[in-house]
């Protein structure tokens, strides 16, 4: 009994210890600029989890609202190349926009050439670092100078050359490190979209094949501190507003920020785990965790529970009798609703689309992600308004309905 106490009392502690290992990793807090001096300005993590100073938390929960669908970006932390073969819709869709924020950019030469690859497939990366890597500026045909980066100023601008926004669109703060700036480029695929304070292009659009690759050379000014300030998130509106306003999936990378030198093609879960002290610290603490339980609880307290078999799932035949129910009843319109609010459901939990005004907008919308004729998304739709429009239902307008529903299902992506 004595053991058991002392086993529950070390199995607490190392559960404490743990929880604030995680806590204090995460860094949490809230954003706050105020009383910051130049010491916490110049640690910058860019990271979407940190609302400190410079931190991407303001960033990060803006962008959703900044596109069509209200897409959350999906976070990243594998290389590209790793990401770029395993998920299918990153590699195989042409709506894509990968959004990577860090302060020196390392790649190996197969996440680079993955990179335009995947830019020249239809979709949009989008890249701010103070320090681009050499071979993808290789690739893309960029000359970079960074002479000034460390140069304290004490007003960091990011202007704009947009034709539609004002002249004097200017997004300043004090206390930001100047960043680096562009000297050649190939202007037959590149266009200057944005200068710093002395009128030096540091925003480029880099068009490649169907798709672009976007160049930011001052990733301070997509910080909290940056954001937060006056007007400022109008500028991440101004550079977001140049990706494709459509968006199927938005990636947020959260690898790249904490390379240090260039990587290998090799990569492997145990380097992330590893790179960090306080995840080093977690890992070996759950370890022992795992070796106390297994050393305290391994000892069987009871008899083998024989398995019982599974329940049954009646659900499938359940909806097939309500349905004939209705059928029998001829309360055809009760049951062409529910058909078509199970359609509906299947639209908003599947594809993400509001199905509260279903009008022209919405049957191409929904025609592309569904990968169906447009003609018989608005065959169904037309039929549904013709539902509400009459009181009555015929058995052969039921049947048609079924079947057409029956085949979006079969046939949809």
């Amino acid at each position: 009994m004595k053991s058991k106490t002392v086993a529950i009392v070390v199995i607490i502690v190392f559960v404490l210890i743990f929880l604030g290992l995680l806590i204090f990793s995460a860094g949490g807090g809230t954003i706050d600029n105020k009383n910051i001096d130049e010491q916490e300005l110049a640690r910058q993590s860019f990271s979407h989890k940190d609302k400190r100073p410079g931190g991407c938390y303001a960033m990060f929960k803006a962008m959703s609202e900044l596109f069509y669908y209200e897409i959350k970006p999906q976070v990243v932390t594998k290389p590209f190349t790793r990401t770029y073969t395993k998920d299918a819709t990153l590699s195989s869709t042409d709506y894509n926009l990968y959004v990577l924020v860090a302060d020196v950019l390392y790649t190996s030469p197969e996440d680079a050439a993955n990179m335009i690859k995947f830019a020249a497939a239809g979709n949009q990366l989008f890249i701010a670092v103070n320090k681009p890597d050499s071979i993808l500026l290789d690739l893309l045909h960029l000359h970079v100078d960074d002479e000034g980066f460390f140069q304290s100023m004490t007003n960091a601008d990011q202007r704009y050359v947009n034709k539609n926004l004002a002249p004097d669109t200017a997004f300043s703060r004090k206390g930001i490190r100047g960043g680096s700036y562009i000297t050649g480029m190939d202007s037959s695929a590149t266009t200057i979209l944005g200068t710093d304070a002395f009128n030096r292009p540091n925003f480029v659009k880099i068009n490649v094949s169907e798709g672009a690759v976007f160049v930011l050379l001052q990733p301070s000014t997509l910080t909290n501190y940056f954001l937060m300030h006056d007007r400022n998130m109008v500028s991440l509106e101004s550079q977001l507003s140049y990706t494709n306003h459509y968006m199927d999936h938005v990636y947020w990378d959260e690898f790249y920020k904490y390379q240090y030198a260039r990587q290998s093609s090799d990569f492997s879960e145990w380097q992330v785990l590893m790179r960090y002290p306080a995840m080093r610290w977690a890992l070996w603490l759950g370890v022992g965790l795992l070796l106390l339980y297994i050393i305290f609880e391994s000892k069987r307290r009871q008899r083998i529970v024989p398995e019982r078999p599974p329940l049954e799932n009646n659900s499938l035949e359940f909806v097939d009798a309500l349905g004939q129910l209705y059928y029998q009843q001829h309360d055809n319109r009760n049951l062409v609703q529910k058909i078509i609010l199970q359609w509906q459901e299947f639209i908003r939990t599947r594809y993400y689309l509001n199905t509260n005004n279903m009008d022209h907008a919405f049957a191409d919308a929904l025609s592309r992600k569904a990968a169906m004729p447009v003609e018989h998304v608005k065959e169904i739709l037309h039929d549904i308004q013709h539902m509400r429009d009459t009181m009555t239902v015929s058995d052969d307008f039921l049947q048609q309905f079924y079947k057409k529903i029956q085949a979006f299902y079969i046939n949809t992506k």
